[in-house]
């Protein structure tokens, strides 16, 4: 189980962790043994602090809350209701119709691709969604959330299609197969579920699976093959139809995420110690193996996010650190990097495979030449941090979002902003123009929850 905070007393005889499933856990540091759990917060802990004088522990979650408890008693105080609504990721559908975000709360939602008009809210998990897949036809959505569900949508009804259970920790990753007849299904509990998408049947348990972030699994797009790696730092073929890993290589780090070329000849892992290692897939005869083109490590990051260019021509990824990379699949070298964020969320290749699309130190968009990684003016227009940003397949759009709940959508190559939505929040459309009193971070915070900070619009003959 990862931990996912720590947090240490003023007077540095308690310890406080607190584990993905939103388990927190007071110990004795002398003696290192734990004095007491405390259970209440329904998914992943991110953060824990005590009061200046130790006598209250503070934790916030992905939840929505914040609890105050007494390290003594275990019993919460008190509980604040947080505000977590903004996109965590953004999905268009394969045929580019559809566009899905996910947030850090039960809430689903559902725009149509061209114009970002809004089709279906739906709510169904009981805490963060973090993983999200179309299926090949477009017809299906699958998310999984920290409840440790997996759902099946309709998606042009909205309708809740299956609800998968099984898994008895947080889901991270969810991905259809070539066919749509399968679903596979990733958690922090170390285990890949394989589901039959019509029943809503388990059908396998893969065990001793890395399959907690993101990409972490991936199906091949042109054979019956999923790709995961194992916790132990193993890369593993496993052919669907019959059950059985019919391929192994093992790396020196645990690998972190994997990624498919387009056409399915090529396999890259990105893995804990930085490492992106590339494979040739070879057939000879009924079989499949991997054969090593190259291993780069330009950095010690953990890579967090791993894509191929649409052609297949460049491979880009970025991890920890704030550094993106690009390398050419041909020959294996790093053609360039440039500054992002560690956000995995927010790098994408264009659907013409012409730009690398991210984020940067600022509220900006850059859309980097993809050969180069040279960028023109950026895309501005936010006033918060960015958290997703995704290329529309087929077409000449991208659609972005921040931390203000602000979905924009835009023309990649012009830069035209084609359409803006923004979900509901508490501050929507507060203006704080001048408001005095605020510090910076009150007045970042109450921009990331819908405020504005610009001039009113004066009304006609007004000035």
């Amino acid at each position: 189980m990862w931990v996912h905070g720590v947090a240490l007393s003023p007077d540095e005889d308690r310890a406080a962790s607190a584990d993905a499933n939103g388990t927190i856990t007071i110990w004795d540091v002398q003696t290192r043994q734990p004095i007491r759990i405390l259970s209440g917060h329904q998914g992943e802990v991110r953060s824990l602090t005590f009061t200046p004088d130790g006598r209250y522990l503070i934790s916030g979650g992905y939840d929505e809350t914040v609890r105050i408890w007494n390290p003594e008693s275990g019993l919460e105080g008190k509980r604040l209701q947080g505000h977590f609504h903004w996109i965590h990721k953004l999905t268009f559908s394969p045929n580019g119709h559809y566009l899905v975000g996910v947030t850090l709360t039960e809430s689903v939602k559902l725009w149509r691709g061209d114009d970002l008009g809004l089709l279906h809210i739906r709510q169904g998990h009981k805490s963060a969604v973090r993983a999200v897949a179309f299926s090949p036809d477009s017809q299906l959505l699958a998310t999984g959330g920290d409840d440790g569900h997996v759902r099946l949508w309709d998606v042009r009804s909205g309708e809740e299609y299956h609800v998968l259970q099984g898994h008895t920790s947080l889901v991270r990753a969810v991905s259809f197969d070539r066919s749509g007849c399968y679903l596979a299904s990733g958690s922090h509990d170390d285990r890949i579920r394989l589901w039959d998408v019509d029943s809503g049947r388990m059908l396998r348990v893969i065990s001793n699976a890395s399959a907690s972030i993101m990409d972490a699994m991936v199906f091949s797009p042109h054979d019956d093959i999923l790709a995961y790696g194992d916790t132990q730092g193993g890369v593993h073929l496993y052919e669907v139809d019959s059950g059985h890993v019919v391929f192994s290589v093992a790396l020196a780090s645990q690998s972190s995420v994997l990624a498919f070329s387009p056409d399915g000849r090529h396999l890259a892992c990105g893995a804990h110690d930085g490492s992106v290692t590339l494979w040739a897939m070879v057939t000879e005869g009924s079989s499949i193996r991997l054969v090593e083109r190259c291993r780069l490590q330009p950095s010690v990051q953990r890579v967090w996010r791993l894509l191929f260019s649409p052609d297949g021509s460049h491979l880009g990824w970025n991890g920890e650190l704030q550094e993106i990379y690009v390398a050419s699949v041909r020959d294996g070298e790093v053609r360039y990097s440039v500054l992002g964020t560690h956000l995995t969320t927010c790098i994408a290749f264009s659907a013409d495979g012409k730009n690398l699309l991210a984020d940067g130190s600022g509220f900006e968009v850059f859309v980097h030449d993809a050969l180069t990684g040279e960028a023109d003016q950026p895309l501005t227009g936010y006033t918060t941090s960015l958290t997703s940003i995704v290329s529309s397949p087929g077409s000449a759009t991208m659609v972005s979002s921040d931390a203000a709940r602000v979905v924009k959508l835009w023309d990649v190559a012009s830069g035209t902003l084609l359409a803006t939505t923004q979900l509901n929040g508490p501050y929507l459309g507060m203006n704080i123009t001048g408001a005095t009193g605020l510090t910076q971070g009150q007045r970042q915070s109450l921009l990331a929850l819908g405020a504005v900070d610009e001039p009113p619009t004066q009304e006609p003959g007004i000035g």
